[in-house]
C-alpha cells in the first residue's frame, strides 16, 4: 500500500509542472528548445546574465523547453525547469550574487537589474526592474512560483496553440503585447470593433546573421474575428520586389506588400489605427482614392520612431491615376491654413497643420510620396545604402514583410523587449516579420 501511495504521488508530479509558474493571464508566450539551438537562445541569455561559461552545472534542466512570457502587467519573464535548486543557489553565489530566502523561495539580483527566483521545480527570471520596484517584483514572482496547474499557463488556449508550432523557437501572443511599432499591420482585416487583446499572432522564429526572422500569421480565438482575419490575408499577393532597393539600410522600418488597392482600401477603412493616421491629411487630400488606385507592389518606410521624428514615405505601382483630375478641386477646398501647390508634372505638395506632404505620379504610373520633395523622389529610387541583397531576396515572393531596425525601438515596451532580446540573441541588428 505504501509503495502504491508513493507511486501515485510520484506520477502526480508531471515533468512539465515547472510551467505552472507562468501566469495564466500572460499575453505573450515564447518557447525555446535549448537542445536544438546553437549560439543563441536561453543558454546564451543565462550565460550573459550570470557571467558563467559552464551552464550545464547550473542546476537548470536544459533538456526541457525554456519559456519567455509577458504577464498582464507587461513584465517580461523567463521560466525554466530546475534539476537541482541547491546547485543553482551555489552557482549564483559563485557568480557574486547574494541569495536570500523569501516566502519559501530563493531570490537573487542579477546584472542589469534582472531578478531570479526559484523553487525546487521552477526558476523564474524577470526584468529589468528598477531598484524601487524590486521588492514588489519578488512578491509577484513568489506568487507565480507557488501557482498550481489551475493557476498556471498549462492547458490554456495560448499554450495549446504554441505546442502546435514545430520549431526550435515559437511564439504566440496578443498583438497588443508587442511594441507599438509592430501592432498596426497585424490588426488590418479585423472588425473595427475588435478588441486588440483578441487579435493573436502565432509564429516560428530563427536567428541568422544577426537577424531575428519571424514567420507568422494573425488569428483569433473568437470565430468572427478569426474569419475576418483569414479573409483579409487573401488580399495580399506575392511581392515582386519593385521597391526592395528603395529602403535604406539606415531606415527604421519598412513594410512591403502587393495589393489591389480597391480590396486593400476596404481593410484599412475599418482599421482604427490607420484611419487615425490618415484623418489629418485626408481632410485636404483624398487618400482613399489614391489607395484605391494602387495595383501592385507597395512600400512604406520610416526613417525614425522617436516622438516628432517619424518621417514616412510611401511608394506604389498604380493601376490608374484617375484621381489626378480631382487635384484642382482639392486646391480650392483645402481647409483654412492649408495649401496645395505644384512641384512638377503631376506632382503636388500639401502644407498645413504642421504637416508637409509631397506626392505625385511618374510617367510609368508609380506613386511617390514623402515629407519633402527629396523624400518623395527617394521613395521610388534605389537607395545609396540599400538593404543587403539577401534581405531583398527574403522580401521578394512573400505576401507581407515588415522590417524593423533593432536600434530604432524606442518606446517603453520596446525597451523592455530589447533588454530581453539582446542577451537572448546577441547583437541583433534587424527584425524581419514575414506573413505565412
Amino acid at each position: 500500500m505504501a509503495l502504491f501511495s508513493f507511486a501515485l504521488l510520484f506520477s502526480s508530479c508531471s515533468g512539465d509542472d515547472y510551467i505552472n509558474a507562468i501566469p495564466q493571464s500572460s499575453t505573450l508566450l515564447m518557447s525555446t528548445n535549448p537542445a536544438k539551438l546553437t549560439g543563441t537562445g536561453s543558454q546564451h541569455l543565462l550565460k550573459s546574465l550570470l557571467k558563467v561559461s559552464d551552464i550545464d552545472k547550473s542546476g537548470i534542466d536544459f533538456s526541457a523547453n525554456v519559456y519567455f512570457f509577458e504577464d498582464a502587467r507587461y513584465n517580461i519573464g523567463l521560466c525554466a525547469k530546475v534539476s537541482d535548486d541547491d546547485k543553482l543557489a551555489d552557482m549564483l553565489q559563485q557568480a557574486g550574487c547574494r541569495v536570500e530566502k523569501r516566502r519559501g523561495f530563493r531570490f537573487a539580483l542579477l546584472p542589469g537589474n534582472w531578478i531570479i527566483g526559484f523553487s525546487d521545480v521552477s526558476v523564474l527570471m524577470m526584468g529589468p526592474v528598477v531598484p524601487a520596484a524590486q521588492n514588489d517584483m519578488k512578491v509577484q514572482m513568489a506568487q507565480y512560483l507557488k501557482q498550481d496547474e489551475d493557476e498556471g499557463i498549462k492547458g490554456t488556449p495560448l499554450m495549446e496553440r504554441l505546442q502546435t508550432i514545430d520549431a526550435p523557437m515559437a511564439l504566440v501572443c496578443q498583438a497588443q503585447a508587442l511594441p507599438e511599432q509592430f501592432v498596426t499591420p497585424f490588426t488590418v482585416g479585423a472588425p473595427r470593433d475588435a478588441d486588440p487583446s483578441d487579435i493573436m499572432i502565432a509564429a516560428s522564429m530563427e536567428v541568422k546573421n544577426n537577424r531575428l526572422i519571424i514567420k507568422g500569421q494573425t488569428f483569433s480565438f473568437k470565430k468572427q474575428i478569426e474569419a475576418a482575419l483569414q479573409n483579409a490575408q487573401k488580399t495580399y499577393r506575392p511581392i515582386k520586389g519593385d521597391y526592395v532597393k528603395s529602403m535604406s539600410a539606415n531606415d527604421a522600418m519598412g513594410l512591403f506588400m502587393n495589393v489591389d488597392g480597391k480590396n486593400f482600401h476596404k481593410l484599412i477603412r475599418q482599421n482604427k489605427g490607420i484611419s487615425g493616421m490618415l484623418t489629418g491629411i485626408n481632410t485636404a487630400i483624398d487618400m482613399d482614392n489614391i489607395i484605391k488606385s494602387i495595383d501592385g507592389d507597395m512600400a512604406l518606410t520610416a526613417s525614425g520612431f522617436g516622438k516628432g521624428s517619424l518621417q514616412m514615405t510611401m511608394a506604389a505601382k498604380l493601376g490608374n491615376a484617375n484621381w489626378l483630375k480631382d487635384v484642382s478641386y482639392w486646391k480650392q477646398s483645402v481647409p483654412q491654413g492649408g495649401h496645395i501647390g505644384d512641384w512638377g508634372k503631376n506632382c503636388f505638395y500639401y502644407t498645413g497643420n504642421q504637416t508637409a506632404y509631397y506626392f505625385g505620379v511618374t510617367g510609368d504610373m508609380q506613386y511617390m510620396s514623402g515629407g519633402s520633395r527629396e523624400a518623395a523622389l527617394r521613395s521610388i529610387c534605389p537607395s545609396k545604402q540599400p538593404l543587403s541583397s539577401d534581405i531583398q531576396q527574403l522580401i521578394t515572393g512573400e505576401k507581407l514583410v515588415m522590417l524593423i531596425n533593432f536600434g530604432s525601438l524606442q518606446d517603453e515596451k520596446a525597451q523592455a523587449v530589447t533588454a530581453m532580446l539582446k542577451p537572448l540573441f546577441g547583437n541583433l541588428n534587424t527584425i524581419i516579420y514575414m506573413m505565412k
